[in-house]
């Protein structure tokens, strides 16, 4: 090979194959292992992960609740306690001569 062109294209054709050859490894064709074939310990933990997260929808929607009812009873004895405000007894204000102790021991 003296020739430059030649030399080029060989190199480019090269490359090109490097690059096919790299994609179709990364594509994992010869990938066997379908969902039938699977290992039993993944299979029950995507069963588990499935029933913790419809848990954790209602467990979610329980505390919604629970947090809506807090917030009527907190309204509702908040505007009893407003009514009653008036009814309470003013602070008196007691001024007592200071506390000396003169003893030394």
């Amino acid at each position: 090979m003296t020739s430059h062109i030649a030399r080029l294209y060989t190199l480019v054709a090269g490359i090109l194959a490097f690059f096919l050859a790299w994609a179709a490894v990364a594509a994992h064709p010869w990938s066997t292992q379908s969902t039938a074939t699977q290992d039993p310990r993944v299979v029950a933990l995507v069963a588990r992960q499935h029933r913790v997260q419809l848990e954790s929808v209602r467990v979610k929607q329980i505390v919604d609740a629970r947090w809506a009812h807090y917030r009527q009873a907190l309204a509702a004895h908040n505007s009893a306690a407003a009514a009653a405000v008036p009814a309470q007894p003013s602070v008196r204000v007691v001024n007592l001569p200071p506390l000396v102790v003169t003893r030394t021991s």
